[in-house]
């Protein structure tokens, strides 16, 4: 087949020529033109040329439905409007494209998240983390451990949650641990009924801020691990050890090192290690103390009421099921002058009540059922930890 013919167009190389291809081949001498207008030609823009080498930006506007409205927004207001979706919408904007999974990884909208009552993943729990989250409610919550080697167990350095609710959690002692290493921010921690060690106690001492700290039922915790959190938690303000199986060594070395800041204290279920000399030491030491909770420490005697009279800021004492203090030393605490709430459950009858209602005039007696020391939620409230939300 023949090529196809080049008549009626110019060869590529000549397109910027000023040269009339057609005009050369021709014997006919070509028009006289005048200089200036020559000039003016040369630089004048050739047809063909230019539209050659001119391109146009397709001006089509785009049909209802097409154009992205959003990007005719800030972040500013693309974050005000994501921070009203609730948290499982907001993991599945990230996904729409790369301005959504930044903007909707903004910190601000993941300063609290209750996931309670679930089970969870371990990578889960890394992700959540990394997020930034402050508020963070975990309770009754069951934790998957990726692997039984607990060297893979690797949590975002310098985790930002402040305040912690582990209560009756499912978790290994290896993710417990891998947990509390690389947290430093800690303000308020509950790690109610979850089994502890020795490193685990060495690492909540680490969080030298803690206020607040709730090991009621906590097994595991060992004189030496008792010595480290009493030392280093000086900024301790609530503590709940209620119910823990302290040994007499443990007791002796809470007593002994409890800062002195500390103001609400829960020590029941002592039933053979806690005695009166050793509620003389903490007395001593603790003279901010305004709630003290002494229940089922069997060992006591009316020697301890003499001692607590020496207290100069107590407001609530709980000496229920103290079968070993007589009812008549109870009236007493008539030289508590600061006292205002006496709870004795279990220990006198209705008729003895009423006496010591009699006598103790301006003390409520029997008047709280549970303890709130320390603890992260009270009553039925479960929208919120230590009064903070964790749902928006």
């Amino acid at each position: 087949m023949d090529p196809p013919s080049n008549k009626g167009r110019l060869p590529l190389t000549n397109v910027s020529n000023n040269v009339n291809q057609r005009q050369c081949k021709s014997n006919v001498p070509p028009p006289h033109h005048d200089p200036l207008s020559e000039e003016q030609l040369k630089y004048a823009p050739h047809g063909s040329e230019e539209a050659f080498f001119m391109y146009r930006k397709n001006q089509r506007k785009a049909t209802y439905g097409e154009e992205d409205l959003f990007s005719l927004l800030s972040d500013e207001v693309l974050l005000h409007i994501l921070k009203w979706l609730p948290k499982k919408t907001l993991l599945s904007c990230g996904q729409v494209n790369r301005r959504f999974n930044r903007v909707s990884k903004d910190e601000t909208l993941w300063y609290r998240l209750d996931l309670s009552n679930r089970t969870l993943q371990f990578d889960g729990l890394v992700e959540v983390l990394s997020r930034g989250v402050i508020v963070l409610r975990l309770a009754q919550t069951s934790i998957v451990n990726p692997t039984p080697d607990s060297n893979y167990l690797e949590f975002p350095a310098c985790i930002k949650v402040q305040y912690l609710d582990l209560s009756m959690c499912t978790v290994s002692l290896a993710v417990l641990g891998a947990l509390l290493a690389n947290c430093r921010a800690l303000v308020k921690l509950s790690l109610e009924n979850v089994p502890l060690d020795g490193r685990i106690c060495a690492e909540i001492a680490e969080n030298r801020k803690l206020e607040a700290l709730n090991l009621t039922m906590c097994s595991g915790i060992d004189a030496t691990g008792m010595r480290l959190m009493a030392k280093a938690l000086t900024r301790l303000h609530s503590l709940n050890v209620s119910w823990t199986s302290l040994s007499a060594e443990a007791v002796q070395e809470l007593v002994r090192n409890l800062t002195p800041q500390i103001v609400h204290l829960n020590l029941s279920g002592c039933r053979s290690t806690l005695t009166d000399e050793k509620v003389a030491v903490l007395i001593k030491r603790c003279t901010k103390l305004v709630a003290l909770d002494l229940s089922d420490c069997t060992p006591l005697t009316e020697v301890v009421i003499k001692t607590l009279c020496k207290a100069r800021k107590i407001e609530y004492l709980s000496l229920s099921r103290c079968y070993n203090i007589p009812v008549t030393a109870y009236l007493n605490l008539t030289e508590l002058k600061t006292l205002r709430f006496l709870d004795l459950f279990g220990l006198v009858s209705d008729q003895a009540i009423a006496t010591l209602k009699n006598s103790l005039v301006d003390i409520g007696i029997n008047k709280y059922y549970h303890s709130s020391v320390a603890r992260p939620t009270v009553g039925t409230k479960r929208t919120s930890i230590w009064g903070l939300r964790t749902r928006d």
